[in-house]
């Protein structure tokens, strides 16, 4: 039974300006390694042998293509047919639009425990915004206290967001961190 693939025994040698096959010591392909190649031609002119059976491909002539040209030509070869790929951020719906505002001019430092007004810093739970802020704690200066919900102003990116008074930690914080 003949093998699949061309025996590494009859490569090329690409030393010399005459490829010679390195167990024949004939101008490749020799007898052998021609049963195992289709034979093509490069867009240069300079005759190339592809492996029917495999992945290898040879052009024996002077380099035409830089690697980074064979690399994109071999990406369009193979994205053939397929529909295009795209990120992540087009399969999930946007995040709401958010007001932008200025940073406040001014840092408020409470007095102690229970001492919440405009300008405390405080850090807003997982879940207390849109799910497109992921589940993470999120610094933020408290802009309009009130309830059921305050408005904050997210260190982060400055935007403001509504959020429920029991998602904001307010205990240990001391001036901005």
């Amino acid at each position: 039974m003949r093998p699949v693939r061309l025996p590494d025994t009859h490569l090329p040698q690409t030393r010399e300006a005459t490829w010679m096959c390195r167990q024949c010591a004939a101008p490749w392909p020799c007898e052998t390694a021609a049963s195992y190649l289709t034979p093509g031609q490069c867009g240069c002119g300079s005759p190339t042998w592809w492996e029917t059976r495999g992945p290898r491909r040879w052009h024996p002539g002077p380099r035409c293509h830089t690697a980074a040209e064979a690399v994109a030509a071999r990406a369009a070869e193979a994205s053939k047919g397929r529909p295009p790929h795209y990120p992540p951020s087009h399969y999930y719906p946007d995040k709401p639009r958010r007001v932008r505002r200025q940073q406040p001019s001014y840092r408020h430092t409470p007095a102690g425990p229970g001492d919440i007004r405009p300008g405390t810093w405080t850090w807003v739970r997982p879940g207390g915004l849109h799910p497109g802020w992921g589940d993470i704690h999120h610094l933020a200066m408290i802009t309009r206290p009130g309830l059921p919900k305050c408005e904050v102003w997210l260190w982060l990116d400055g935007t403001v967001h509504d959020v429920p008074a029991g998602h904001l930690l307010i205990e240990g914080l001391r001036g901005r961190p």
